[in-house]
This record gives structure tokens, C-alpha cells and sequence, in this order.
């Protein structure tokens, strides 16, 4: 499976174009995360972990797998002198522990857009946590659908040192699943940033220019809680409690906190 750019040029830029209210979660995953005593921690698909380095700071011992081996490796500098996180690159569908984790994470909408992968990653979560253990995921609603703003262009801009990153998104909707293309032009050579190969005539342009442009396209999917509820049911989760946290732009982020339990499905 090929590695979006997001994830791979643009990673050392992920954890601030993400524009995720990190002490805010951080503090609502600790607080279910100590309520149930859980202290083992794996954070699936895990970024350039700042959840988890983050989680790690508070005593938690935290696993982070990522598809991504730029990403792993941003994650392992980023957490550089803190104890009890370790980063691996790995796939939530086939990762196979060698130990059973108190608890699980999937967060910055990492979730399966198509249902039938949603159902092999809660199987695969289901094997990995103890009798008991928790599951938190984020998602969004059909509610939070912002209508206005599909297929118009919205234009986002970071400064990185002398460098500035500039991201113009138009997003579609098909069913439930939104589909974003992003164009992200790096105007600059910010830190940490390495260009992407300029083999072919277009790309050597851009690069005497001082310019580097990347295409990325992602899929979100809008879960209604009544269909998660089931959806969880069939795979030996019950679904506890949704919390909510506004973002910084005025839309809600939602938070599943699910409980492992029997299923003859896992055996």
C-alpha cells in the first residue's frame, strides 16, 4: 500500500497541521485510563506519537505501531529521553503482540472508512487487549458535515522557521465518507524537510524554484453512535460512553470509550 505524502514528505509538519487540542485529549484519556487502572497502553496507528509520548510523560507505558516508517522514525526522535514509549512500524489489521495491552487507542480519525476493514481492526484490537480492556477511538457524525464548505476551496497556511507551508483542500462527499484532495506547497526548506525525488522534468522545475507541491487525498467516514454501537456489538465491544471536545475551529471531535468483552467470534 503506497504511503500517502502526509505521512511520509510531510510528517515532520504532522503534529502541527493536525491542529489537534492535544492537552485536552491527553487529559480525557488519562482520566478513563486511570478511572479503570488500565497502565499498558498501544496506540494504533500512532503518527509521529505525541499522544503517546504524551501519555508516556504521565507514567503510562505505551506501545505506538505506524504504517508509516517516516513517521515512526519522527515519533522515536520527537520522544528522545522519555521513558516508557516505544515506537514500531506495524499494520492494526496483522500485528500480533507477544503481551495483552490494558488498553488501545485509534485516534486522528485512523479509523477504517469501509466496514468491513472497521471489523477486521476491531478483531485484530479485540485480541491485543486483556479480559476487560478499554478501546478509544475518534470519529465524527453525519451531523458535524459542514455543507457549506463542500467543493469549495479552503486555504490553510503555517510559517515553519523561514519556510511557509500553504494547503489548499476541496472536499467531496459520497455517502458518509468525505473525500478530501489536498494540494500542500512547501515555499522554502524548512528544518527536518527533504524534498521529494526531481527525476522528472516537472517535479526539477518546482525544486529550482524553491518550491515543493504534493498531491494528498484521504477518506473520512461519518459514523452515526447508534450504527458504531452495533457495529462494536458484533465484534465483542460495548460501546460505554462518547465524549466531545470542540475543536479549535468550532466542530466537535467525538470520543468512543469501548469495553473488551465475551465473544465466541475471537475465541
Amino acid at each position: 500500500m503506497p504511503i500517502r505524502p502526509l505521512y511520509r514528505e510531510l510528517a515532520p509538519f504532522y503534529e502541527v497541521l493536525e491542529e489537534r487540542d492535544y492537552s485536552s485529549e491527553v487529559s480525557l484519556i488519562a482520566s478513563e485510563l486511570e478511572r479503570r487502572g488500565c497502565r499498558t497502553v498501544i496506540d494504533l496507528g500512532c503518527g509521529v506519537g505525541t499522544h503517546a509520548r504524551m501519555l508516556a510523560e504521565r507514567g503510562f507505558e505505551v506501545t505506538g505501531i505506524d504504517l508509516s516508517p517516516h513517521m515512526v522514525r519522527q515519533a522515536r526522535r520527537a520522544s528522545e529521553g522519555v521513558t516508557n514509549v516505544r515506537f514500531l512500524v506495524g499494520d492494526y489489521y496483522s500485528y500480533r503482540p507477544r503481551r495483552s495491552f490494558d488498553a488501545a487507542l485509534c485516534l486522528n480519525w485512523s479509523i477504517p472508512v469501509v466496514e468491513r476493514d472497521l471489523a477486521r481492526f476491531l478483531r485484530n484490537t479485540w485480541r491485543m487487549l486483556k479480559g476487560g480492556g478499554l478501546l478509544i477511538f475518534d470519529y465524527e457524525d453525519p451531523s458535524d458535515i459542514v455543507w457549506s464548505d463542500l467543493g469549495e476551496p479552503q486555504v490553510d497556511s503555517w510559517r515553519f522557521g523561514d519556510a511557509r507551508l500553504v494547503r489548499v483542500s476541496v472536499a467531496s462527499l459520497r455517502g458518509c465518507v468525505m473525500r478530501s484532495r489536498d494540494v500542500y506547497m512547501v515555499f522554502g526548506k524548512p528544518r527536518g524537510f527533504k524534498p521529494p525525488s526531481e527525476r522528472d522534468r516537472y517535479l526539477a522545475r518546482w525544486g529550482r524554484e524553491g518550491v515543493s507541491v504534493f498531491l494528498d487525498i484521504s477518506n473520512v467516514r461519518f459514523y452515526e453512535t447508534s450504527h458504531l454501537r452495533r457495529v462494536l456489538a458484533r465484534q465483542g465491544f460495548q460501546l460505554e460512553t462518547v465524549h466531545k471536545i470542540r475543536t479549535r475551529r468550532g466542530y466537535r471531535r467525538l470520543y468512543a470509550v469501548c469495553v473488551k468483552g465475551e465473544s465466541a467470534k475471537h475465541g
